[in-house]
């Protein structure tokens, strides 16, 4: 049985929680406004969600027809010097391209009215994981990254059958070239492995092979980059799988594999580790999986039930999650109300703190967790928060200095009259910042620093504070 938060127990503390997790944080005044809704309504806002793609629009890429043209004229140069000073244009402007593309995405996580879909592309993003440097065309990550969008909330069965036939995915694990004569297994392993059921649960080698021979003949058109199935390519024999036989295509081995109890308990396990704890209770887990099970596999209304639910605002829950460098970096930006770092500065911080969008180090995905902090990351962290909040260029190894600077409304955030009183300027900033106090030593020595710096306090004291706050430990966690 699942138990719901008792209404008495929703305070601004759980509304920040919810903000943070469910998305990537918010201002005092967003997390009050969900606060005055109530824990249901609260919970609705965030599930909640419309096309918001004009508010968005992608930046210029390679089109289809354009990239087929382009693989025209390669296949008809002269020679092979010729060929290679092609094939190196052409990968120079995918790199050109993709890091648009992840300038243009980590814009849409700052910015977007619905946060928690957003987050949720992060999620499906490095459960099926593929990466650019092997897919190479910036417009096929693109889609995939839409497909993950369209589909973040609704039926899990439907996202994992748009993902089989997504020709990203396709590239990622070669189903691109499985053919009835020979089979490649590579997303066939992954499948159970990785993505629906965990490693070693319940299939065989057996299940493997035979499952691969029902993504057979999976190709992209070269003229519009989408899926198409080869029939003479396609395997259409009979299959024998988790005990099951007959003519199975791909589609039928998912709706074989999502209907096994293991898989929501999988699926279910990880959304858990992700918006809540490493530590999944076993019982909220099983109450969770069965949920899934009977809304058909709905990921809206099993998010629903785990955000209304008291386990989720547990004291071992809150504030216990070592945010990931894209949840750093976006809820940072959210919560000084300031736009991200200019878009080469971003890349180059994501890069050193190890989350690459687009660009997983593998088909498992960020391992999260404690691999997110190490002594060198937590130190650039602290030196990062002190160029965010500077007003001035970089100056960090491996930053330009006309990265240029970030603009934060100093006003907005510590206005006149809380800068007369540095006991209310330095809760309301740390509240700001952590959402809640700092131990009382830590609490004592920012106040000191702040009536030992003028009255009132000037710009540059605030700046100063500010990095000394997200420099704790504490702003490393959310």
């Amino acid at each position: 049985m699942i138990r719901p938060l008792p209404s008495s127990q929703w305070t601004s503390v759980q509304a920040a929680h919810l903000l943070n997790r469910a998305g990537f944080g918010g201002t005092p005044a967003e997390i009050e406004g969900l606060r005055k809704l109530g824990l249901p309504g609260a919970v609705e806002s965030l599930l909640a969600g419309e096309e918001e793609d004009d508010l968005f629009p992608p930046p210029q890429l390679s089109e289809p027809t354009e990239l087929h043209d382009e693989m025209a004229v390669m296949r008809g140069a002269s020679g092979e010097d010729e060929k290679k000073e092609l094939r190196t244009q052409q990968r120079m402007e995918q790199n050109f391209q993709i890091n648009a593309l992840r300038a243009w995405w980590l814009g849409r996580m700052r910015h977007s009215p619905y946060p928690l879909r957003e987050k949720l592309t992060l999620f499906w993003h490095g459960h099926f994981a593929t990466g650019f440097q092997k897919v190479n065309v910036a417009y096929l990550m693109w889609v995939q990254n839409e497909t993950l969008r369209a589909n973040a909330l609704g039926d899990f069965r439907e996202l994992a059958k748009q993902i089989s036939k997504d020709p990203a995915m396709m590239r990622y694990l070669d189903t691109i070239r499985s053919g009835a004569k020979k089979p490649n297994e590579n997303f066939a392993r992954e499948l159970m492995e990785l993505f629906l059921l965990g490693e070693g649960v319940r299939y065989t080698e057996d299940d493997i092979k035979e499952s691969a021979r029902a993504f057979t003949g999976y190709r992209m058109d070269p003229r519009n980059l989408t899926f198409r199935r080869a029939d003479r390519q396609a395997d259409k024999g009979e299959k024998k799988f988790l005990g099951k036989q007959g003519e199975f295509d791909g589609d039928a081995i998912i709706d074989i594999v999502t209907a096994q109890p293991e898989c929501s308990e999988f699926i279910v396990g990880k959304l858990w580790r992700f918006f809540a704890a490493e530590e999944a209770p076993p019982a909220q887990i099983t109450a969770l999986a069965a949920h899934f099970r009977r809304s058909g596999f709905s990921i809206r209304s099993t998010l629903r039930e785990m955000f209304l639910s008291e386990a989720f605002y547990a004291p071992s829950v809150v504030r216990t999650q070592i945010k990931s460098p894209v949840q750093w970096m976006v809820q940072t930006a959210r919560v000084l109300e300031a736009p991200l770092p200019p878009a080469a500065a971003t890349e180059t911080a994501l890069k050193q703190m190890g989350q690459v969008l687009f660009e997983p180090p593998n088909v498992k995905g960020w391992p999260g967790g404690r691999a997110w902090i190490t002594s060198s990351t937590y130190l650039f962290r602290c030196n990062l928060a002190g160029y965010v909040v500077s007003g001035q260029g970089p100056a960090l190894p491996g930053f330009r200095k006309n990265f240029g600077s970030v603009e934060i409304p100093l006003d907005e955030i510590a206005p006149p009259d809380l800068r007369a009183d540095p006991v209310a300027l330095s809760d309301a900033l740390t509240m700001r910042l952590v959402n809640g106090r700092l131990p009382a030593s830590d609490r004592t020595k920012l106040i000191t620093f702040l009536q030992s710096h003028g009255d009132p306090v000037a710009d540059g004291t605030v700046r100063d504070f500010l990095h000394l706050v997200m420099s704790t430990p504490e702003y490393q966690i959310t």
